[in-house]
């Protein structure tokens, strides 16, 4: 069932976001495009209205800058003034690939209002909207947001919805110069596309990136988001579904509480479809114990995932020389999106660690679960005196640009549980 080895991108898309694809245009030199006919032509054809045009180049491909009335042929509601601001970006050969339009909130489809009305950061600071149409993919809607997280901490994150209101992808702290450029779609193969159209006909195509010879297409299918992959030869590797626990299969939940990780808490839950068959995967805790665990599609087996059931590349431009720098040796095991984060998983100093990296590719944390036997002495020291009812549960170690420090989950009476930032030296932070 599981002789495939995996590339996890994650439910809300696009991992890959912080370098380029190796396929897309590349940061060649152009001649400039105020004077290429051809270009102005091509600018002309899609928005015959286009006032004040500035020409740049960025990776490779030539960007006009300028402004124009809304385009009615988007999912865009007409709004007071229809003058807006335009991007449009262009291939060497002068072919439309990407426009990114600046509007104002009022004018983003009813349906992205209700869903960020709905979200998380609904009580946010919106600070920009961004509407991304791209050649032959979905069209996506940015509304960038200030505010902090549950610990305090400032943030801002993009949140990329589609027309239907689907949130796709969230990224926290961007680069505040980030342009898009690496979310213009890689092409792909006619054999792709006729998979894509036989096995999920009414699919709309979110990103489209290959990776080493590997495709990964990113879809929504009715309202649920899926990411495929297919190899060099593009066969088919396989399907990748997050889904909520509720909607897992009674056989799946059954075998998996019949085995040795019956006890253990769930944390979230993947549906693989690939040619070798069919499997949930399930990534488990228990105390200081973190295991991913496989459970076949009709529960007939529960298999634990070993590193050879990982793809073992490294993660994209500086975010592979970062951990090469703070973990020399360290060998990848995944990487996954973990709420706006790109997480990648090592293993290094024979422990599996998760090292985080914001939207802009920077280096936020790295934690790794340690035993409680395991804590320094001044710590549980700490812990004992400044918090004599509760007892330690779970914990790990954390660090980060700015220090180090334990995070310990403690549990006292009444099913009450807090949990408690100290450094090694058992300073309560």
């Amino acid at each position: 069932m599981r002789n495939l080895k995996l590339i996890v991108s994650g439910c809300i898309l696009s991992l890959i976001l912080l370098t380029a694809s190796c396929n897309k245009q590349g940061p060649e030199t152009l001649p400039s495009g105020e004077n290429i006919p051809e270009l102005q032509a091509a600018l002309m054809d899609l928005y015959p209205d286009a006032q004040n045009v500035k020409w740049s180049q960025k990776n490779g491909y030539y960007v006009a800058e300028f402004t124009a009335p809304v385009d009615e042929s988007t999912e865009v509601r007409s709004a007071g003034s229809s003058m807006v601001n335009y991007s449009a970006w262009f291939n060497a050969s002068y072919q439309w690939q990407m426009t990114e339009t600046d509007i104002p909130l009022d004018m983003l489809p009813q349906a992205v209002l209700d869903a960020f009305d709905a979200s998380d950061y609904a009580a946010w600071r919106i600070d920009d909207v961004d509407m991304l149409r791209r050649d032959g993919v979905e069209t996506i809607y940015v509304i960038e947001v200030e505010g902090t997280d549950s610990t305090g901490t400032a943030q801002e994150v993009d949140l990329y919805f589609s027309a239907d209101g689907l949130l796709v992808k969230a990224v926290v702290d961007a680069d505040p110069n980030y342009d898009y450029s690496d979310f213009i779609p890689d092409t792909a193969s006619g054999s792709i596309e006729q998979f894509l159209a036989q096995n999920y006909p009414d699919a709309r195509i979110v990103e489209v990136d290959i990776e080493d010879g590997m495709t990964e297409v990113e879809i929504i299918d009715g309202r649920i988001c899926r990411d495929l992959l297919f190899d060099s030869s593009e066969n088919w590797v396989y399907t990748r579904t997050e889904v909520r626990r509720s909607d897992v299969p009674e056989v799946v939940m059954s075998a998996l509480q019949a085995s040795e990780y019956g006890s253990y808490r769930i944390d979230e839950v993947d549906y693989y479809e690939s040619p070798d068959g069919n499997f949930y995967r399930f990534d488990l805790e228990y105390g200081d114990d973190d295991v991913k665990v496989d459970v076949a599609a009709d529960g007939s087996s529960v298999e634990p995932v070993s590193g050879d059931d990982f793809f073992g590349g490294a993660p994209a431009g500086d975010v592979a020389s970062v951990i090469g720098q703070l973990y020399p040796g360290a060998r990848i095991l995944e990487q996954d999106n973990d709420d706006g984060y790109l997480k990648v998983e090592i293993w290094h100093d024979s422990r599996e660690k998760d090292v985080y990296f914001n939207g802009a590719g920077e280096w936020v944390r790295t934690e790794w679960d340690v035993r409680i036997s395991e804590l320094p002495e001044a710590v549980n020291s700490t812990l004992s005196a400044e918090y004599p009812d509760y007892r330690a549960d779970d914990a790990k170690f954390v660090q980060t640009p700015d220090g180090e420090y334990y995070l310990v989950e403690m549990e006292g009476r009444g099913d009450r549980e807090i949990i408690v930032r100290v450094a090694a030296d058992g300073t309560l932070l």
